[in-house]
């Protein structure tokens, strides 16, 4: 069989196979994910006269928190046999190409996941808004998830020192941009899934490191260029110089992120592929 052709039916008996482990390998997972708001708002029930209530402030941003944590996990538990010697001999015989495997893994990992988590955390927190009387929760929030109006990249750029300042983090953040949220889910779970395929043990804790220490190195280099800055911004601009100044940061972080992304997607997603094709078992 050749690895680079797809049909229909063989993906369709994949796409069928991983859903019928799904819950198996990642069902648990799941399960304490969407128990964490239950406990989070339980604590803040069972003593709201002496707990800070504004702990479960900004739902939405806390749900969107656990499924980014969703979207790195599911590789290793519902792959992680993939680049087994031993155990993947069964996936090796499975009747289908490399390329109806890899875009298998690809709808579950980057498609059905954050969709599932989604609608059983929105679920759960209507719940636990409906609760009549005394309730942590103020109003639901689904609406909100969906509809938030976001300022866009054009407009960011059109607004004052202050107006810029509070809309900067929603900005960076790119909430209303479709097609670069799509990436950007893309582009992270991507990662997770080349490291699943690359090591072969302690998958996901291995790549948690390599991000904290390239986290650390990216930090340090920001530190020393701001605090080698030949401007001292509070002294020598004008308001106007340090919004055109902001601005102009802001356009070039946007498109720098923007083709990194794209970039570190396609890589990430070929070496992805390379390594299910090359995989020998």
């Amino acid at each position: 069989m050749n690895n680079n052709t797809c049909n229909i039916k063989r993906f369709g008996n994949v796409v069928r196979r991983d859903g019928m482990s799904y819950f198996q390998n990642f069902g648990w997972t799941l399960i304490v994910l969407w128990a964490l708001p239950v406990i989070m708002w339980f604590l803040t029930y069972i003593s709201m006269e002496t707990f800070d209530t504004g702990v479960i402030s900004n739902r939405d941003t806390k749900i969107s928190i656990l499924m980014w944590l969703s979207l790195m996990i599911v590789p290793s538990r519902l792959y992680k046999n993939y680049n087994d010697s031993r155990k993947g001999v069964v996936l090796a015989m499975t009747p289908a190409s490399s390329l109806e495997k890899f875009l298998s893994m690809i709808l579950y990992c980057t498609v059905i996941t954050p969709i599932i988590y989604l609608i059983g955390a929105l679920f759960i927190d209507t719940i636990l808004a409906l609760k009549p009387g005394t309730n942590p929760y103020d109003g639901f929030i689904f609406s909100d998830f969906f509809s938030k109006n976001y300022e866009s990249y054009r407009e960011i750029l059109s607004l004052g020192e202050e107006e810029l300042n509070r809309s900067i983090y929603d900005y960076m953040l790119s909430k209303n941009h479709f097609i670069y949220k799509v990436l950007q889910i893309l582009g992270f779970t991507s990662l997770f899934m080349f490291t699943n395929m690359l090591f072969k043990k302690r998958k996901l804790s291995k790549t948690i490191g390599i991000l904290t220490l390239l986290g650390i190195i990216f930090s340090i280099l920001v530190v020393r260029y701001v605090m080698n800055l030949e401007y001292n911004f509070d002294a020598d601009w004008t308001d106007e110089e340090m919004t055109s100044y902001i601005k102009g940061f802001v356009n070039y972080v946007y498109h720098f992120v923007f083709y990194m992304s794209l970039i570190s997607t396609s890589v990430f997603l070929y070496l992805t592929y390379y390594k299910i094709k090359k995989q020998t078992y």
